[in-house]
């Protein structure tokens, strides 16, 4: 990953995440209490927490929290226990608000 200043040129432009391209980057925690200790980081610093932590319904016990960076890019920080949506027996809920 590679981050840069921006082009003045598109300066006073914020992201818009209904655009085509990218929705939000998500990493994926080892564990739920890393969300948690995420979430009181955020807080902290006065981030703009979207929703959670709280659990989702994407992957069995998907728990997440969700928050934009000053550009209002939409980041998350999540757990799923075991293989989540790579194991084989795994319910994709595509319908989900993610």
């Amino acid at each position: 990953m590679a981050i840069q200043p921006c082009d003045p040129t598109y300066g006073t432009e914020n992201f818009q995440q209904a655009r085509v391209g990218l929705h939000h980057l998500c990493f994926r925690a080892r564990e739920r209490k890393d969300v948690d200790l995420t979430a009181a980081f955020l807080r902290d610093i006065g981030a703009r927490i979207v929703r959670g932590p709280q659990t989702g319904d994407w992957a069995f016990g998907y728990y997440y929290v969700l928050f934009e960076d000053p550009d209002k890019i939409r980041l998350e920080i999540c757990h799923v226990p075991g293989e989540g949506v790579l194991a084989k027996d795994a319910k994709f809920n595509p319908g989900s608000d993610y």
